[in-house]
């Protein structure tokens, strides 16, 4: 392998990083949510009358945004979003959705 060769496969590598923790922050953030949503009282009323009793549970601990050891000096310094304020927001969004 060429020093150019080198360069552009780690070039690529840290776009398939971006692209792999974009991802990851817009999933992690989605799911976090709905478990918001499914955890609300009303909401799990409403759910349990279709399925029965709800236990919710979700992550251990949501981290304010992308933690420190996938943080990447080149192709991911910054902390992004706060995740924990993204996780409300559409959380609330979908409970104000929810209809019986």
């Amino acid at each position: 392998m060429k020093p150019a060769d080198l360069l552009k496969a780690h070039e690529a590598a840290g776009k398939r990083y971006i692209a792999a923790l974009t991802e990851l922050t817009e999933a992690y953030v989605e799911l976090g949510a709905y478990d918001r949503a499914l955890d609300n009282t009303h909401v799990r009323e409403l759910v349990g009358q279709i399925t029965g009793p709800v236990n919710m549970r979700s992550f251990f601990g949501i981290p304010d945004s992308v933690p420190w050891p996938l943080r990447h000096p080149l192709f991911w310094p910054e902390a992004g979003s706060n995740w924990q304020d993204a996780i409300k927001e559409r959380g609330d969004a979908l409970i104000a959705d929810v209809t019986a």
